[in-house]
């Protein structure tokens, strides 16, 4: 037995759900729906959040839907080919163009350092990416636990991170390389320090 009355009829004994005379709030349902909304106010918070996505061009985030490896800074590139007519088309439905491609050498907390290869160049992009699945696919593994990650190969330590601003964001040290360098090989992912 239901105790109380119908919230559409005012009767006992059944709810409003169950009620058999046409639902009298149907009215007030279709005010609330057809609320307009002043989409200036909402576009201007946009713009606001947008602006303030800008970050440091030397940090590094992972990211796990990124089919690629994204770097807006030249000057992190070991190695560089300019390349032109390339568009990157992003998540959001955004395209930025890809002016070179090449390799990134990133110096991890642990001291080991990181090769990532055919990094697309991207001026324009706010946050380095590191493409957690292209690491997969290289033999890493990626751990993600509570608010951070932990990076390893072959059962061996590479790296960690932790969430910042709702990112995994990577533990690296600034690497600052020019083109002519050869130290280090576009074959290689992962090279040991042994300082």
């Amino acid at each position: 037995m239901i105790k109380g009355n119908c919230y559409n009829c005012g009767k006992p004994n059944h709810m409003a759900k169950d009620c058999r005379l046409p639902k009298k709030n149907q009215a007030h349902v279709s005010e609330v729906r057809s609320v307009p909304i002043d989409l200036g106010e909402l576009n201007l918070s946009t713009v606001v959040f947008e602006a303030n996505l800008v970050d440091n061009t030397r940090e590094w985030w992972i990211d796990s839907g990124a089919t690629r490896h994204i770097c807006s800074d030249k000057e992190m590139f070991s190695t560089y080919t300019p390349i032109n007519a390339r568009k990157l088309f992003m998540g959001n439905s955004a395209t930025s163009n890809i002016v070179g491609i090449g390799n990134v050498v990133l110096k991890m907390t642990s001291g080991k350092e990181l090769t990532l290869i055919d990094v697309l160049h991207v001026p324009d992009i706010r946050k380095n990416l590191v493409s957690g699945s292209l690491l997969v696919k290289s033999g890493f593994r990626l751990v993600f636990e509570s608010n951070k990650f932990v990076l390893t190969k072959n059962n061996h330590f590479i790296g960690k991170g932790y969430v910042e601003k709702g990112l995994f964001k990577m533990n690296v040290m600034t690497v600052m390389r020019n083109f002519e360098s050869n130290k280090i090989t576009a074959s290689t992912y992962l090279t040991e320090c042994f300082n």
